[in-house]
C-alpha cells in the first residue's frame, strides 16, 4: 500500500513538471552568479564600525559606505568581515592592499581595511570569477571647520561706490538682484540679475525711477513681492520687478528714516507679514510697520536712545514659532557707532537684547548677519555674524556666532575663520542658499573706499555631509 502511495506522488510530480515544460518553451540554465549579497564589518575597538551600512554596487563591483564615518576615525586594527555570497561560489580570495597579502577567506575572518580590500569570488566551474573592491569611507575634513572660496569676481565693469544684493522670486525663478552705484556722486544705478542656482552669469537690466546717487542702497529690501528703498531725504520708493521704480509716498505725511527689515511669519494666523521702519512723525522718530502698500504706516513707540538708524546688520528669523527681525550694531540718530543687538516681533516696539556695557564686539557698522546652522527650520536662533568697520575706519574679518537669538555672542574658533587672502570688509550683502552655502557679495575695506567686486562662498563642512 505504501509503495502505491509513493508511486502516485512521484507520478503527480512528473505530470506537473511535464505540464510546466509544455507551457513554457524557455530553456533554463543555472546562472553563473558570483555575487556577494551582503557585507558588514565589526571591531569592538573601532567605535561605530558595526553600525556602518555598506552599499554593494553589483555592476561596477564596488562595496562602500555612502555615509562616511566620522572625521578622525582610524582603522588601526583588523575588522571582522561578515558577508553572504551566492551558493554556487566555491572560493573567495581577499587581496589586502595594506599588507599585499592574498588569502582565501570565509565570512567571519579578520582583514585589514585601513586600505581597500579586493575580493575575488570563483564559481563552481572553477574558472568564472567576479571581483569586488571594498573600502571604508571616512570624512577627510573636520566637520566643524569652514571652507571658503572666491566664487566669482569682476561681475560689473568699472569701479563701484555702493552695492546691495537681495533675493527676489520663488522656486526656479528665485534670483539675485545686484544694485550698484558706479563711482561718482550723481551716477545712476545699475542692476544685474543671476539665478540663485547660478550666481556666476549675470545679465544687466535697466533701472528707472530712482534718483541718481540719492538712495540709501544698504537698506534696500524685498517685502510682499516688491522691492522697497528710501532716499536720503526719506522718500519711499517701490518696484514690482526691480527695474521700474515709483514713489510710494503718495498721501503719506511721514518721512521714512530707516528700513529695518521684514517680519515673515510661518503662518499669518498669529502674525501679519510686515515691513518695519523708523519714520519721522511731527518731528519725532517712532517705530512703524506697514502690512500692505495700500494701508500706509502704523505708528508704534518712540525710538529708543542708541537705536541704530544706519550701517546695521539685519536679519529676519523665527523663534518659538514667532517671526522676528534682528538688527545689530550700526550708527544711531546722533551718528554714534553702537554694538548692541535689538529685536522685534511686531515692528512697533523693539527690545534691546544686549546691555549698554556689552563687550561681545566693538562698536562698528556694516556687519553682515544671517541665520545659520539651525537644526529646526521653525526655530532659527543661531546666527552667523561677520564683523564690519570700527570707529577708526578699520575693517575686520572676525566671525561671531549667537545660539540664543542674538542675546549672547561668541567669537569663532580657529576652525571657522576667513582665509588669509580674504580682505577684511564691511557692508557686504549676505545670503544662505538651500545647500547651506553662505554667499558674501562685495563689501568695502573702509567707509569711503570702492566696493570689492567679488563673491565669496563658504560652508561649515558638516552642513554639506
Amino acid at each position: 500500500m505504501e509503495k502505491r502511495i509513493v508511486l502516485f506522488i512521484v507520478g503527480c510530480c512528473a505530470l506537473l513538471m511535464s505540464s510546466c515544460l509544455d507551457s513554457d518553451n524557455t530553456e533554463y540554465t543555472v546562472s553563473r552568479d558570483c555575487q556577494i549579497l551582503s557585507f558588514s564589518l565589526s571591531n569592538d575597538s573601532i567605535e561605530g564600525l558595526e553600525d556602518v551600512v555598506f552599499t554593494i554596487d553589483q555592476v561596477r563591483g564596488f562595496i562602500f559606505n555612502s555615509d562616511s564615518m566620522p572625521y578622525g576615525t582610524v582603522l588601526n586594527e583588523k575588522a571582522i568581515c561578515t558577508f553572504q555570497r551566492n551558493n554556487y561560489v566555491i572560493r573567495t580570495q581577499a587581496i589586502q592592499q595594506a599588507t599585499g597579502d592574498t588569502i582565501d577567506v570565509s565570512s567571519g575572518d579578520s582583514l585589514d581595511f585601513s586600505q581597500p580590500v579586493t575580493f575575488i569570488n570563483t564559481w563552481a566551474d572553477g574558472t568564472t570569477t567576479k571581483a569586488y573592491r571594498a573600502w571604508v569611507n571616512i570624512h577627510q575634513v573636520n566637520p566643524d571647520s569652514m571652507a571658503w572660496v572666491l566664487y566669482q569676481d569682476q561681475i560689473p565693469e568699472g569701479t563701484i561706490q555702493e552695492e546691495k544684493v537681495v533675493v527676489f522670486g520663488e522656486g526656479d525663478a528665485q534670483a539675485y538682484y545686484m544694485y550698484t552705484q558706479p563711482s561718482g556722486a550723481d551716477a545712476s544705478y545699475h542692476l544685474y540679475r543671476s539665478p540663485v542656482s547660478d550666481g556666476r552669469q549675470w545679465e544687466e537690466l535697466p533701472v528707472t525711477g530712482l534718483p541718481a546717487g540719492n538712495i540709501r542702497l544698504s537698506q534696500l529690501t524685498v517685502f510682499k513681492n516688491a522691492f522697497y528703498a528710501i532716499s536720503e531725504e526719506g522718500t519711499l520708493y517701490r518696484s514690482t520687478d526691480g527695474s521700474a521704480w515709483v514713489s510710494a509716498d503718495e498721501g503719506s505725511t511721514y518721512v521714512v528714516r530707516a528700513l529695518l527689515g521684514c517680519i515673515r511669519p510661518i503662518s499669518e494666523e498669529r502674525q501679519t507679514e510686515a515691513l518695519t521702519a523708523v519714520v519721522e512723525a511731527e518731528g519725532s522718530l517712532v517705530y512703524a510697520k506697514m502690512t500692505d502698500e495700500t494701508t500706509g504706516w502704523e505708528l508704534g513707540a518712540p525710538v529708543a536712545s542708541g537705536f541704530p538708524m544706519s550701517g546695521f546688520g539685519n536679519a529676519s528669523f523665527t523663534s518659538r514659532f514667532l517671526a522676528r527681525v534682528l538688527v545689530v550694531a550700526g550708527r544711531d540718530s546722533e551718528n554714534r557707532l553702537t554694538n548692541a543687538t535689538w529685536s522685534t516681533e511686531d515692528g512697533l516696539t523693539w527690545s534691546k537684547l544686549t546691555g549698554s556695557d556689552t563687550t561681545f564686539f566693538d562698536a562698528q557698522e556694516g556687519m553682515a548677519l544671517i541665520p545659520y546652522d539651525n537644526e529646526d527650520p521653525n526655530t532659527e536662533n543661531s546666527f552667523f555674524l561677520l564683523s564690519g568697520i570700527d570707529a577708526s575706519g578699520t575693517a575686520s574679518s572676525e566671525i561671531y556666532f549667537s545660539r540664543d537669538g542674538g542675546i549672547n555672542w561668541s567669537p569663532s574658533d580657529s576652525l571657522i575663520m576667513m582665509p588669509q587672502e580674504f580682505k577684511a570688509r564691511g557692508f557686504a550683502s549676505i545670503h544662505v542658499d538651500a545647500d547651506n552655502f553662505i554667499y558674501l557679495f562685495g563689501g568695502k575695506e573702509t567707509p569711503n573706499s570702492n566696493v570689492l567686486n567679488e563673491i565669496w562662498r563658504g560652508r561649515i563642512n558638516r552642513l554639506g555631509f
